[in-house]
């Protein structure tokens, strides 16, 4: 077992990319391991966009970070940004499911991406 006990590992901090449809960490929109709620770390084979395998951590994972900070730069994250923010969306998109349990969720946003803001 490489991660002792029965609580996930608590990272002190993970550094986090969006995408313009709002995957972060290949966690895509609409995919199956967005449901994933015992492993910590998955693999897909059926990534939308290449390469088609991965390996990626999974939410329970991601949200027992002490923190979580997300970077997006550029003109093209400007509406998924504001989607993200606003929580209004339903099913969220995956970076819209960051939710650390230590609740320290920091976004990093240059004008570009703000622009909706």
């Amino acid at each position: 077992q490489a991660f002792p006990g029965e609580d996930p590992p608590r990272f002190d901090l993970l550094l986090l990319g969006v995408g313009p449809d709002g995957h972060t960490c290949s966690l895509f929109p609409g995919h199956a391991l967005l449901q994933e709620q015992h492993s910590l770390v998955s693999f897909l084979e059926d990534s939308p966009k290449p390469p088609p395998q991965r390996v990626t951590m999974t939410l329970p994972l991601l949200n027992a970070a002490k923190s979580l900070l997300v970077v997006a730069t550029g003109a093209s994250k400007a509406p998924v940004i504001k989607r993200i923010l606003e929580q209004q969306e339903q099913p969220p998109v995956p970076a819209a499911r960051l939710r650390p349990r230590s609740g320290r969720l920091r976004w990093l946003l240059d004008r570009e991406a703000a622009a909706e803001l």
